[in-house]
């Protein structure tokens, strides 16, 4: 373990734009957020702040705003993250010796990079469907001892890749590896062993796989797939008929 807490330093309404009533933000402001298993996965609806945090971890462990390592030197400038990281300090049990930031957002950027590095083993990245190029990433660079971290890795990856993805992550973290992932992945979210982390507009919350929204909403659909189907197409009907 390395990462044990990330505390907020700033009072929510210092903070500029949307970060000042971000989901997450405020949850940081009545409590911190520690890590207490090799693997944490962060999950929760689309706007709640997911991403935010996780690129915030990324810049607070001195890794490239844009993915990668702390070595890489692509895409610094700019507003390409938001300025949480300003108000956030993370507590450190001891510093990795190696650390790497998956971002999904700007993936092509950073293939790009490590393709034009001489030397690598990176390079062929482009060559490779997205799929492929991820888990390059990850057996070539990922291992015991370093730290981890990966925006909605699911993207671009089927089912298979997904459970293959699964085995992986727990094959590092039991090696020695901490990982800090942001997923909507039920498969992802079975890792063993990881904390499932949740955020909602009531907080931050530690849930069981059970328990997770993106879980119950997987098993609501897959119990019934043609009748889930049929309402929301019903009610999407219903709305294009009602509009003037």
């Amino acid at each position: 373990m390395f990462l044990t807490k990330v505390e907020l330093l700033d009072q929510p309404k210092s903070l500029p734009g949307y970060l000042s009533t971000l989901a997450i933000v405020t949850s940081l402001d009545v409590s911190p957020l520690e890590f207490h298993a090799p693997i944490t996965v962060i999950t929760g609806e689309n706007g709640v702040g997911k991403s935010t945090l996780i690129e915030a971890i990324a810049v607070g462990m001195g890794l490239n705003p844009a993915g990668g390592s702390r070595h890489a030197h692509f895409d610094r400038d700019g507003d390409i993250v938001s300025s949480l990281h300003h108000s956030l300090k993370l507590v450190r049990r001891r510093n990795p010796r190696d650390a790497f930031f998956f971002r999904g957002e700007t993936w092509y950027n950073t293939a790009s990079y490590y393709g034009s590095l001489e030397g690598g083993n990176l390079l062929d990245l482009h060559d490779m469907s997205h799929g492929e190029s991820i888990f390059a990433v990850i057996e070539r660079r990922f291992h015991g001892d370093g730290f981890f971290i990966l925006d909605e890795p699911e993207a671009g990856l089927s089912m298979l890749r997904q459970l293959e993805l699964l085995g992986k992550l727990a094959n590092l973290a039991r090696n020695g590896a901490q990982i800090v992932m942001a997923t909507h992945s039920p498969i992802l979210l079975a890792i063993p062993g990881a904390e499932i982390v949740e955020i909602t507009s009531s907080g931050i919350a530690r849930v069981s796989f059970e328990e997770a929204e993106a879980v119950q909403a997987a098993r609501e659909f897959v119990s019934d797939p043609r009748g889930t189907a049929d309402f929301l197409t019903s009610q999407s009907s219903d709305f294009l008929e009602e509009q003037p």
